[in-house]
């Protein structure tokens, strides 16, 4: 009680709490403010068909999207993050910049939040150097994004991927800054770009000399349930990656891959690695349940259950309120101001 009667005495003071209360209030408000989420079961992928997203592979744009020239190409980039926990996002293409973040702890529910709020200013959100800023255990479970900055100078996050895709998450790769750049396939035109992202038809590739002495991919195909890859040089290793992180199988010293698809194969990356260490990681070929290949949706808002949340939220704060007026009524009337009278 001293210690209020003294800021209470003192304009520094009781101006310098006005400022710290009103900017609590506001992070409170934004924290209290984000939906709970219903996330799926987590599922590997499954079904009798197989998604192959590559599809003629004659022209390669290779494309950084941390270059400092990339919006010369027609691209808008950036990242998006300021709280303490490193969570950050790379927008590609975005619209218009998202100003609120979470800045202290934040559960799986506010990093939905931000990508799903991300989606409608932005072409695509990517997470960026994912093991820095997210848990593998939300990286099983988040949904809504189709790209990842998996591969980057400071951040290898190639398990964080296979952990998203072991959970029937369709996540393709994004590599990004020196020695690092993404394959897509077509021209240099924006349109073309997002679309060779958004279907899988691009790859990762970690080059260390020129980027036109990197060996390109020429052909991947699925054909009676065989996996194909091949490649413009001979390969030191053609690696095939499959559920949770499993090398399923090794072909060293190839232009050409071969693997057999088993049963228990839920998807199948494969990464090229040459002599000198130039690498291609590819994107994953994926099983599903249909003749059409779509994605499911596996994070929803819990729209009833935000609003009694949001409902008892605004109870709590009208009471403690009201309990705050009713404590400064009662103070008054225990200490009347005393008047003086003269005879």
């Amino acid at each position: 009680m001293k210690f209020l009667e003294k800021i209470k005495n003192n304009k520094f003071y009781l101006v310098l709490t006005g400022v710290i209360g009103a900017i609590l209030l506001i992070i409170l408000v934004l924290y209290l403010a984000v939906p709970s989420y219903s996330f799926a079961e987590t599922e590997p992928f499954k079904g009798d068909y197989i998604y192959n997203p590559y599809t003629d592979l004659n022209q390669i744009n290779y494309v950084d999207f941390r270059s400092e020239n990339i919006e010369t190409q027609g691209i808008k980039v950036y990242e998006y993050g300021y709280a303490l926990t490193g969570t950050r996002y790379l927008c590609l293409g975005y619209e218009s910049k998202r100003l609120v973040d979470y800045p202290f702890l934040q559960s799986i529910h506010y990093k939905q939040f931000n990508i799903d709020r991300l989606n409608k200013k932005s072409r695509l959100v990517a997470l960026a150097h994912p093991s820095r800023g997210f848990r593998q255990g939300q990286m099983a479970r988040l949904d809504h994004y189709r790209v990842m900055e998996a591969l980057s100078p400071n951040d290898n996050a190639l398990y964080y991927w296979d952990v998203a895709l072991s959970n029937g998450h369709r996540v393709n790769i994004i590599a990004t800054g020196e020695n690092y750049t993404t394959a897509c396939v077509g021209d240099n035109e924006p349109e073309t770009v997002f679309k060779s992202l958004e279907s899988g038809n691009s790859y990762g590739v970690h080059y260390t000399g020129s980027l036109a002495q990197v060996p390109q991919l020429l052909d991947v195909t699925v054909k009676y349930d065989n996996l194909f890859v091949t490649v413009s040089e001979m390969a030191k290793e053609m690696r095939f990656i499959g559920q949770n992180a499993e090398v399923k199988s090794v072909a060293r010293n190839v232009t050409k891959g071969f693997y057999p698809i088993q049963k228990d194969d839920t998807y199948i990356r494969v990464e090229v690695e040459f002599l000198n260490g130039n690498t291609l990681y590819l994107n994953p070929i994926v099983r599903h349940q249909y003749s059409y290949f779509f994605d499911l949706d596996k994070a929803r808002i819990m729209k009833g259950r935000s609003y009694l949340m949001w409902a008892v939220y605004v109870i709590v704060a009208v009471f403690l309120v009201r309990m705050f007026f009713v404590r400064q009524k009662d103070d008054s009337d225990e200490n009347p101001s005393q008047k003086q009278y003269d005879d």
